[in-house]
């Protein structure tokens, strides 16, 4: 219990609070509405993978996929900000559910949100461990442990949702439909911060041995940057990342070296695959129905 309290106030310690910079508009905002009109163009379609044959407000005019919503997924929030008054010192994610209704999709949708931000905190956890970890046995440990923390939806408000019925052609010829429901949500900084304290104090709760809990809970600061305000990704970097998740559900790392090996690489779309697990298939699906995958 002491070991517990006193990582919580390392934690605590650990916790600084970034301001918020507005970004400049960049050159992937100029291909936005260009691409939304692509994917307008593709649900009229019938021949491609991934169709979308419906979607929110299609009756009153609204395209096929908000011209914010591609720039989003690569972490460009300029355009939904324009859209919509939130203000430039809130953090913003961006969550989707899939389900065979759309009742259903929202149903599911803060459950599905709440598995990526773990997911996403997994990521950064691993990648950092990967380093700064001394052996394949300390990782696998580390590894087990954010596999089980959890996050709280404790702050999260909801700004927007948008749903699309997305048609899917299999190799086979045979066709499916799933509901891909859209969720934006954004919280204070303060919140993140609280969030990604809360859930490295969960993981170092799970690890055995003191310098292990130290080293994890040291990252504290490096976590929660990199997790704040995501990077924006071109077009060709994100549809490559995507391109390299996708092989990654179907041909995943089998043991914690190749794991840890994986989360050491330079190469953004080693580190992307790695960190790929069957929890990602729902959002990989989505994201390749607006990508145009």
């Amino acid at each position: 219990m002491k070991t517990k309290l006193s990582v919580f106030v390392v934690l605590v310690v650990l916790m600084g609070i970034t301001a918020c910079k507005t970004t400049k508009p960049s050159a992937a905002e100029a291909q936005a509405e260009k691409s939304s009109e692509k994917i307008s163009a593709q649900a009229e379609r019938t021949a491609d993978e991934f169709r979308i044959v419906d979607w929110k407000d299609r009756s009153i005019g609204e395209i096929a996929s908000p011209v914010w919503l591609y720039p989003a997924v690569r972490g460009n929030w300029n355009l939904f900000k324009s859209e919509w008054p939130v203000s430039s010192s809130k953090v913003l994610k961006i969550g989707v559910a899939r389900h065979a209704t759309l009742n259903g999709a929202q149903t599911v949708a803060d459950v599905q949100y709440a598995s990526r931000l773990a997911n996403q905190l997994r990521q950064a956890v691993l990648a950092r461990a990967g380093i700064s970890l001394g052996s394949d046995g300390e990782f696998d440990v580390v590894n087990n442990a954010v596999t089980q923390a959890q996050v709280t939806m404790a702050g999260q408000e909801r700004v927007t949702d948008f749903w699309q019925l997305v048609e899917t052609t299999g190799a086979d010829g045979r066709k499916s439909r799933m509901y891909n429901f859209w969720v934006v949500y954004a919280c204070d900084s303060a919140v993140w911060d609280q969030l990604t304290a809360k859930y490295i104090y969960d993981v170092v709760g799970k690890l055995p041995d003191t310098k292990t809990q130290q080293t994890i809970a040291g990252m504290f600061n490096e976590i929660n940057a990199d997790t704040k305000f995501e990077r924006e990704k071109s077009e060709a970097q994100f549809k490559m990342e995507l391109a390299a998740q996708q092989k990654a559900l179907q041909e995943p790392p089998k043991t914690a070296s190749e794991i840890r090996i994986a989360f050491q690489s330079n190469d953004p779309l080693v580190r992307a695959a790695a960190g790929t697990t069957a929890a990602d298939s729902d959002y990989i699906a989505a994201l390749l129905a607006i990508a145009g995958q």
